[in-house]
């Protein structure tokens, strides 16, 4: 049964996919299909537990089925007017001995990674405490609504500041969907996004920038020190830097592009982000100034509607809660205030959390030497420029949320050391995107291809 639900999600997805996009490539929509499908399934189990039914396997797959057989009409309505693309044969040609190598890593590597994902049981502390006791809870009880662990009776805390209960629900709900099937362990989710993930970083960074690179920006994503470490646990971070990173990637190539295309698909991303962590808002909001610029710019005043669909998860998730009433103490500052030790505090705190290679490698460090080679050409010619003011604002908007709390419930100090070191996860395929796609990387790849032909 667990075979079935994880086939049902990979054609949810790529059905999601090819309904919104007909000339994106085959790597691509694979890559998508998993995050994109899961996401959506999660959605979906939420709506039919508010609606008053069960989560069982029978309930569970029978909507998934259900959205399969509208996504299947919606595609036939779509196509049936139009010829399908044809479908490209491979052109080994556009191969070498360097693209063959970074492949082999990045291919070795994730073996490793996705056998060690699947081996060890969860034992991190937030996925004990949080997401995936909850998905098994919600996989014993059939639902989330009337959760146990959600009950003041049974949690005198439940309502407390920073309490897991208004969590947006993404992670706790996939959890619950493998264990309804039947699955052991929850691992296996955080296996296929991480996966998944790399199979569309590295089409997104094909399209811009050729074969090599893109196997080379792929590779060098991965090895990130403290993300490749989380890809296996169970936490949310590196979940939702898929999502919030692929969303903005995607924005980027409709700016530079202009495919409506690559702009629904940022947007559905960008919404799932939120659906996977609240916070994820920040790249919402750093996405629509550019977007509004452009829309602005060009007249095209419709083009601003597909960004504020992006918020569609958040409210219901907002209106979910509220009728479950599941709430916990505000952590908000609502008033504007100044307070210089604070904001030095995390100025210092993300400042060096940037400079540890530690936990990044090398990966700011080669965007701010990318930064200052492409000045010229940012200057000159707005070379990836909406993608860098993109990062910039979601990095400073994150930077006055943590600005914005009230530290009731932990220590800033260790907020900034464990959350905002995991949160910056979100940039790191960001920065090697925009690194590995600037004017100057790509004419030496170009160069090096074909030199290698």
């Amino acid at each position: 049964m667990l075979t079935i639900g994880i086939i049902i999600i990979l054609i949810m997805g790529l059905l999601i996919v090819c309904l919104i996009s007909k000339e994106l490539s085959c790597i691509e929509k694979i890559g998508l299909s998993f995050p994109v499908g899961i996401g959506v399934q999660t959605m979906l189990m939420a709506f039919i537990n508010l609606c008053g039914l069960r989560l069982t396997a029978i309930s569970v797959l029978s909507s998934g089925l259900l959205m399969l057989f509208v996504l299947l009409v919606l595609l036939f309505r779509r196509y049936s007017q139009t010829h399908l693309p044809p479908i490209q044969g491979l052109n080994t040609s556009k191969y070498n001995m360097v693209w063959i190598l970074f492949i082999g890593l990045v291919i070795y590597f994730e073996y490793m990674n996705f056998v060690k994902c699947m081996y060890f049981p969860t034992f991190d502390r937030d996925s004990l405490a949080g997401f995936d006791t909850i998905g098994y809870v919600i996989a014993q009880e059939h639902t989330f609504r009337h959760i146990s662990l959600f009950q003041h009776d049974y949690m005198p805390s439940i309502h407390n500041a920073g309490s897991y209960i208004t969590y947006a629900p993404m992670t706790q709900l996939s959890y619950a969907f493998v264990y309804l099937l039947g699955a052991e362990t929850s691992k296996l989710i955080p296996a296929f996004i991480f996966l998944f993930f790399l199979i569309t970083f590295y089409g997104v960074m094909k399209r811009i920038s050729g074969h090599t690179c893109a196997a080379v920006a792929t590779f060098l994503t991965m090895i990130t020190p403290e993300m490749i470490a989380f890809s296996s646990l169970s936490a949310t971070n590196v979940i939702h830097a898929v999502s919030a990173s692929l969303g903005i990637i995607y924005i980027a190539l409709w700016t530079k592009y202009k495919s409506q295309e690559d702009l629904l698909l940022g947007s559905l991303l960008l919404g799932l982000n939120i659906w996977t962590r609240t916070d994820g808002i920040v790249f919402v909001l750093g996405a629509l100034p550019v977007i509004g610029f452009i829309s602005i710019k060009n007249k095209q005043w419709k083009t601003f509607l597909s960004p504020l669909c992006a918020f569609i998860p958040a409210l219901f998730w907002m209106f979910f809660c509220k009728m479950n009433n599941f709430y916990s103490e505000s952590i908000a500052i609502t008033h504007l205030f100044w307070d210089s030790e604070k904001a030095n505090i995390i100025w210092n705190g993300i400042k060096s959390l940037c400079l540890d290679k530690q936990f990044y490698g090398v990966s700011f460090l080669f965007f701010t030497i990318s930064v200052l080679c492409n000045s010229w050409f940012i200057w000159k010619k707005k070379d990836n420029l909406p993608l860098l003011v993109m990062i910039a604002f979601s990095l400073l908007l994150y930077m006055i949320v943590l600005y914005q709390i009230d530290y009731k419930w932990d220590s800033i100090h260790n907020v900034l050391a464990y959350s905002a070191k995991r949160f910056l996860f979100c940039f790191i395929p960001l920065i090697w995107f925009y690194s590995m796609s600037n004017k100057w990387i790509v004419l030496f790849f170009n160069k090096l291809e074909t030199i290698l032909k």
